[in-house]
């Protein structure tokens, strides 16, 4: 896909880098070790050395990125819904709003935003009242210095609710959205009428002793983020089975922002933090108390979250439908807008009787025990 073209000169620097980084290891692995100055300039040799391989790299990355630099492009960019402003505990919340009757509430996932989610509004606006929001921390909504907990997350999404007076609504959410989907209908099911999450983390074994300590003692928020900036234009084709002119037009908005370092720097860290929290803030164990109709929509050739993730869950809760949707990836709503918006409105219509369910027992006994409690 043309999404990942990148600047050749990056790799002959990562390898220039590497052979000059060797010979300075040389030259520190050589030393004497009989005196204590000399123990002091080989760990001072080897500090610089890693000083100056972080600054490559930092160098590297940012000649991958200039040729997406487009700051016209980014100034004048607007979704193509349009954008509307609230004020919510003092964050200024971007979101969309279409259409009356019950209501319906869309979470993007991690990394984008409310006009992933153009081809999808309308249609189920149709029906109802639907209501698009940028979490905080993402697409155009206020980009906080905070600790981004999904918990956290999650209260500002109930402000937002109070602030629109939708004192309940169904909740559509993609990826992390549908995580948070999930954590505020097993927390608040009387201000969630119907659960929809697709490709959605929230499932995931809680983190073991060790990946704990893994975790506290190496994950660098600096790195993260950098990782998620420069090298959006690999991840980002991983999230589609098909290019179109709306994945095109998505991919030259996201990549010129993250070309623009400080205009990115703040989704970056919100990114970063949200993350980390995604490992601490699993529903695996609470399943069976979701009181909410579930839909589980799932692209058969999801790269970024496994159909497996979406088996589990659909095993251990009570009214819940999982579909598969053959030649899609994990944004089916863009992949396979027709059928994603046709059995989402069918499910928020008339609930799980409406959709048919692609669960198989036969399959889950023979997969792999990633699906046991």
């Amino acid at each position: 896909m043309r999404y990942r073209n990148v600047y050749p000169v990056s790799q002959v620097l990562l390898y220039d880098g590497v052979v000059y980084l060797s010979s300075f290891w040389d030259i520190a692995r050589t030393a004497k070790h009989g005196s204590l100055t000399v123990k002091f300039q080989r760990w001072g040799i080897f500090a610089g050395t890693w000083l100056c391989f972080v600054v490559l790299i930092g160098g590297c990355g940012d000649l991958r990125m200039l040729r997406y630099r487009d700051d016209a492009f980014l100034q004048s960019y607007h979704y193509t819904l349009g954008e509307k402003y609230i004020t919510v505990d003092g964050l200024r919340m971007c979101y969309q709003e279409f259409g009356e009757g019950p209501n319906v509430l869309i979470l993007p996932g991690l990394g984008t935003s409310i006009d992933f989610w153009q081809r999808n509004v309308p249609a189920l606006a149709e029906h109802f009242h639907v209501v698009a929001v940028d979490l905080p921390g993402f697409g155009k909504s206020d980009k906080p210095d905070a600790d981004y907990e999904l918990s956290w997350i999650g209260d500002r999404i109930l402000a937002f609710m109070d602030a629109m007076k939708m004192e309940r609504a169904s909740l559509i959410g993609g990826s992390m959205g549908g995580h948070l989907g999930l954590l505020l209908a097993l927390d608040y099911p009387d201000r969630v009428d119907k659960l929809v999450m697709m490709g959605s983390t929230g499932a995931w074994p809680p983190p073991s002793s060790i990946m704990d300590l893994g975790i506290k003692l190496l994950w660098n928020e600096w790195l993260v983020r950098n990782y998620m900036q420069e090298h959006w234009m690999e991840i980002y084709p991983m999230m589609f089975k098909h290019e179109s002119e709306l994945t095109q037009r998505l991919f030259h908005y996201q990549m010129a922002l993250r070309a623009a370092s400080g205009q990115y720097a703040p989704e970056g860290q919100a990114s970063a933090r949200a993350l980390r929290s995604i490992f601490y803030h699993t529903c695996r164990h609470r399943l069976s108390e979701l009181r909410a109709p579930l839909l589980l929509i799932w692209g058969e050739e999801d790269a970024i979250h496994p159909t497996e993730d979406g088996l589990y869950i659909r095993m251990h809760t009570p009214d819940s439908r999982l579909v598969m949707v053959s030649n899609s990836g994990h944004e089916v709503m863009i992949d396979q807008t027709d059928v994603f918006n046709r059995v989402v409105g069918d499910f928020l219509q008339f609930g799980t009787s409406a959709v048919e369910d692609h669960f198989d027992e036969t399959s889950v006994e023979s997969s792999n025990d990633s699906l046991l409690p």
